[in-house]
């Protein structure tokens, strides 16, 4: 019985030691197999294309918010205060007098010039009717020349007569017909009449100088005319200086704002080159040199301004709304705008206007955002954050990582009959993620031909580890 039970036993261990053998093989049939690979295996790339997308990118910085236009107020005159109207935070419309100066020398000025105006005037009145007594004078004489005239045309038939009746008579004498005394008495006629014709003569040329005389007198009486109105036409513009020069004696608003700053009192002395010299000279709005004052400053604040500077790199992707010429406006470039102090929100708005040319000190282009202020809520001087979005619709571009830089160029690894080939790449806009690609380089050639060509999205980029990558290496597509 015991040797039964022993044998039992015994059989028991050997199948426990069998079924912990079976489990151990089972387990070493799965055990993982490790594959090595060879280190003359080709990479594993995968490829890419360049794709269209539109990249999006944003400039952004801190600003502030500037007066549509700010406008300091200087005397023209040296004088004084007479009577000041507004003070700061006064809203004011174009027109209105802000403050009137004390000149009275200029009012009196002024008045001279007017009376001279209206004195030489009357010369002018006067010269005309001395045109009009030289213009009856001329045609008196010319009544006496005519006169003149007619009488020599009398005295010579009288001359012609008696000629030809001496000339009847002497030959009657010479004939013993008539008595010489007839004749004597007939030639004395003739020579009675020759002598009333050069009376006659003498008379028209004296009616023709007396006529020329009038004349004279007519032209200087009309040139006199002229000189009076030349007179006239001085003596209103002189006029019309001084009348601009008492308007300056009135201060007025350029256009609708709100005073922001004042520095008149009744009765101060002010100069045009530095306006008032009792200002504070920690005012905030002296001019550089602090050493001229405003009487006045104005804001206009229905629109304000907001600054942003592009760095040149995305200078040329940038257009204001008032940019370009008539015919060929090009699309205004997005933009918005953080006012905390106003409203703590982004207000949507566009580029207004650049400054085309960049700033030879930052390099950058300044652009202007300008935003409605209907009810003035947005104060100048107000902190904010101004971006501009460029946007380039429908461009050439790949991925970050598949671009490499070297020093000042760009490359791409091309994937060309299973080999990779670094290609230089022209780029353009990036927005972190993808950059626009524009030309690549072609191998160098003999011809001489432009070694530049577009990209047109069939180039195959490696995409992957780059680093492991040489020029001309085989590469191995993964599926």
């Amino acid at each position: 019985m015991s040797r039964l039970f022993c044998t039992n036993e015994t059989f028991r261990r050997v199948r426990f030691r069998f079924v912990i053998l079976a489990v151990l093989a089972a387990l070493g049939c799965h055990k993982p197999r490790i594959e090595v690979k060879s280190v003359t295996d080709p990479p594993v790339v995968r490829l890419i294309q360049p794709q269209l997308r539109t990249i999006t990118r944003i400039v952004g910085q801190p600003s502030f918010v500037e007066a549509y236009e700010r406008t300091s107020i200087y005397p023209k005159l040296t004088g004084f205060i007479e009577k000041w109207n507004v003070d700061i935070g006064d809203k004011v419309n174009k027109g209105d007098v802000l403050a009137t100066l004390f000149v009275p020398e200029v009012r009196e000025d002024w008045q001279t010039k007017k009376d001279t105006v209206k004195l030489d005037e009357k010369r002018v009145d006067l010269a005309m009717e001395s045109v009009k007594v030289a213009e009856a004078d001329v045609q008196a004489a010319e009544a006496r020349l005519l006169e003149a005239q007619r009488i020599l045309a009398r005295y010579q038939a009288q001359v012609d007569r008696w000629d030809s009746e001496v000339k009847r008579l002497k030959r009657e004498v010479d004939k013993g017909v008539v008595d010489p005394q007839v004749l004597l008495e007939s030639t004395n006629q003739w020579k009675e009449s020759i002598a009333a014709r050069d009376a006659a003569d003498a008379s028209i040329q004296k009616a023709k100088a007396d006529l020329l005389s009038k004349k004279s007198a007519l032209a200087e009486a009309r040139v006199y005319v002229d000189v009076c109105r030349a007179r006239v036409t001085v003596a209103k513009s002189d006029a019309k200086r001084l009348e601009a020069w008492v308007g300056y004696l009135t201060l007025t608003a350029p256009y609708d704002g709100v005073i922001v700053a004042r520095n008149a009192n009744t009765g101060d002395f002010v100069l045009p080159a530095t306006g008032d010299p009792t200002a504070d000279r920690n005012a905030p709005h002296l001019s550089p040199s602090r050493q001229a004052a405003p009487i006045y400053v104005v804001d206009r604040t229905d629109i304000v301004r907001i600054f942003v500077d592009i760095p040149e790199w995305d200078a040329n992707y940038v257009h204001g709304e008032k940019d370009g010429t008539k015919g060929n406006h090009p699309i205004p470039t997005k933009a918005a705008v953080l006012i905390q102090a106003y409203r703590d929100q982004w207000l949507p708005a566009v580029v207004t206007r650049t400054a085309w040319a960049l700033n030879v000190k930052s390099r950058t282009l300044r652009a202007e955002v300008d935003l409605p202020n209907p009810g003035g809520k947005i104060l100048p001087g107000m902190y904010a954050y101004g971006k501009v979005i460029i946007e380039r619709p429908n461009v050439r571009a790949l991925p970050e990582s598949t671009l490499v830089k070297s020093s000042e160029k760009t490359f791409f690894w091309r994937y060309k009959d299973g080999r990779a080939v670094a290609t230089e790449v022209r780029t353009g806009i990036s927005d972190g993620e993808w950059t626009e690609v524009t030309s690549r380089q072609l191998p160098p050639t003999s011809s001489g031909d432009d070694p530049w060509t577009p990209i047109d999205g069939s180039e195959q980029v490696i995409v992957g580890d780059l680093s492991v990558l040489t020029e001309g290496c085989s590469v191995k597509v993964a599926d």
